[in-house]
């Protein structure tokens, strides 16, 4: 695939509305692409999520979530399911029971990806082990773009270097901490 045109994908701006349509056309460049095959248990934690999130993100959610459970949510590396209705008040003794939490996902080490109300739309990555929040997304679709263009990156043998140059040159393009994030990903 030309060099260029992956370079104008992955250091595009994140539009408001990058989810589901630009992410899921990104995602078509994938050279090889897997979808989850996970089926997401009805609980609690989803059924409350709306009371968890801001409500400006309930449909993106509702869209992620149907197409976790329809299968057809590309299987991208920082992203494992295992953890999208996992209960942290319920589960976890020395977690502050006065935050609730909602997990997209969680990645390979076992570290989850979270929203709550009292963050606004930042997306926060939770240490498994510490239940620390830190290393927040602008939002949800900041953090999609992230593991979409990371991985698209990555199968493709881009640079660091390559990546953060070519985002220099544009005149629109993915805010300077999404790009990072993508560019510190690769070798």
């Amino acid at each position: 695939m030309n060099t260029d045109y992956l370079l104008n994908i992955i250091t595009a701006p994140v539009a408001d509305d990058y989810f589901p349509e630009q992410f899921i056309e990104e995602c078509n460049n994938f050279k090889n692409i897997n979808y989850f095959k996970y089926s997401i248990p009805e609980s609690e934690s989803l059924l409350r999520f709306k009371h968890v999130i801001p409500e400006q993100w309930h449909r993106w959610f509702e869209t992620y979530i149907q197409l976790n459970k329809d299968g057809q949510f590309p299987s991208l590396w920082p992203f494992t399911q295992e953890a999208i209705a996992f209960d942290f008040r319920q589960q976890l003794d020395d977690f502050n029971s006065d935050t609730e939490l909602f997990a997209l996902g969680s990645d390979p080490s076992g570290d989850w990806f979270v929203m709550t109300q009292n963050s606004g739309s930042m997306v926060y990555l939770c240490d498994q082990y510490a239940h620390n929040l830190y290393d927040g997304w602008k939002d949800p679709n900041h953090l999609l773009a992230w593991a979409c263009r990371s991985a698209l990156a990555d199968e493709n043998n881009l640079t660091k270097e390559a990546v953060l140059n070519y985002w220099t040159t544009r005149n629109e393009k993915a805010d300077q901490a999404t790009i990072e994030r993508i560019a510190d990903n690769l070798n």
